[in-house]
């Protein structure tokens, strides 16, 4: 079966879903305002504007993650 809309509809929920089970809610919102952002999706644009290396990997794909769902 191809891939059409019904398997790429929820993506954000089960993503979602699954911050929460692992504990990891909030954890970016707290590296923006760290960073001195109020708003975590600015931080998101900064992070991705960098060049590769000056963040780690996984604050990228939180950035990306952030940056997809707003």
């Amino acid at each position: 079966m191809a891939r059409g809309l019904g398997s790429k509809k929820k993506w954000a929920q089960k993503a979602a879903k699954s911050i929460k089970e692992r504990g990891t809610e909030g954890v970016f919102t707290e590296k923006a305002h760290r960073a001195g952002y109020d708003s975590p999706l600015q931080y998101a644009h900064k992070v991705l504007a960098a060049p590769e290396g000056k963040y780690d990997p996984d604050t990228r794909k939180q950035a990306n993650y952030a940056r997809n769902v707003n």
